[in-house]
């Protein structure tokens, strides 16, 4: 009787054990998973920086006074003021 009970504590324990190991196996597996979702966005965080940096200097270099001067002489035909004409109005 002895016997029997000290086999089935036995299989009990390494049903028990099996089952923690498993558990190891799968939480290791959700790190790796974690690890290699946090380096891609590490490389998308970073290229998302580049691609703001750019569009920044796109943003400055297009609203920069000189290229507006430049498309208002050149494209919609504006000319510089030479001369202040005074208008005085009498009444």
């Amino acid at each position: 009787m002895k016997k029997n009970i000290f086999i089935y504590f036995l299989l009990i324990n390494i049903f028990l054990l099996l089952c923690l190991c498993f558990e190891i196996i799968k939480i290791r597996w959700q790190f790796s998973q974690e690890y290699e979702n946090n380096a891609y966005l590490k490389v998308a965080n970073n290229k998302l920086t580049e691609i703001n940096f750019n569009l920044k200097t796109e943003y400055y270099h297009l609203s920069s006074p000189a290229k507006v001067e430049r498309h208002a002489k050149e494209i919609l035909n504006m000319v510089e003021i030479t001369e202040v004409i005074v208008v005085n109005y009498e009444k």
